[in-house]
């Protein structure tokens, strides 16, 4: 009887301990998640303005292309806006990605902000080049897509007149302008920023009524090509027209 009380006295003691443990253990967790909550409590947040789907270079910005968004006071970038109004109706500088916070530096200045010339670099023009190359016509040129100029001209007389060159190469396509709705304008036009030189390139290509293609370059090619220029007697030297 005596060892059975013995025992009893053993088991008991050993539930209290492990009573004990078991509470000290608990009362271990619950102290380090109300100093979790304690800390996420502490961290100061501020309302920055980001973008709410991928915005383009020179795009300007309405009141459904932006919102806001608390950021941890530590984590906002220099020069981001707090105020959505202060981005409303500013012309981006750069791409923005969605979710993506607005500073500054991303946008024109304020100063005339709406005009497309806040954009360009200085030096360069926007120059619309209008076309109805296959490619284009296709849709299978974007925006970013970097191209070559292929144009097919008339010069002097005899059967060698018409001549095919590669003319302007590597030009990117910054915006591409479709026909418009109430017919006004019925060709496709493709936007590029170049230098005054080039755009009168463009120009003459234009009025001179050339035949022109153009081609889509990888992204994996910067360099300039060299070309032959191709006319009849070119075809009949090359591949042995008779």
């Amino acid at each position: 009887m005596r060892n059975v009380n013995v025992r009893a006295v053993i088991f008991l003691v050993a539930a209290i301990v492990l009573a004990s443990l078991t509470g000290l253990a608990l009362y271990g967790v619950a102290q380090q998640a109300n100093a979790k909550g304690s800390t996420a409590a502490d961290v100061k947040t501020i309302q920055v303005v980001v973008a709410t789907s991928d915005i383009p270079v020179r795009t300007s910005l309405t009141q459904n292309l932006v919102s806001t968004r608390a950021y941890p006071v530590d984590l906002v970038p220099t020069g981001a806006l707090t105020n959505a109004s202060d981005a409303i109706g500013r012309t981006t500088s750069s791409p923005i990605a969605a979710g993506q916070a607005i500073v500054q530096a991303q946008l024109a200045s304020a100063t005339g902000n709406r005009a497309v010339s806040t954009t360009i670099e200085k030096g360069k023009v926007l120059f619309a080049f209008p076309t109805a190359d296959p490619l284009t016509l296709a849709g299978l040129l974007n925006i970013g897509d970097h191209i070559d100029i292929l144009a097919t001209v008339k010069q002097g007389t005899g059967e060698n007149q018409q001549v095919s060159q590669t003319t302007l190469q590597d030009l990117e396509v910054l915006d591409i302008i479709a026909p418009s709705k109430d017919g006004t304008t019925k060709t496709t036009s493709l936007v590029f920023a170049v230098d005054h030189q080039v755009a009168l390139v463009l120009k003459f290509l234009r009025d001179s009524q050339a035949s022109i293609d153009v081609t889509v370059r990888s992204r994996a090619e910067g360099e300039l090509a060299k070309t032959t220029a191709v006319d009849l007697g070119f075809l009949v030297q090359t591949y042995g027209f008779r």
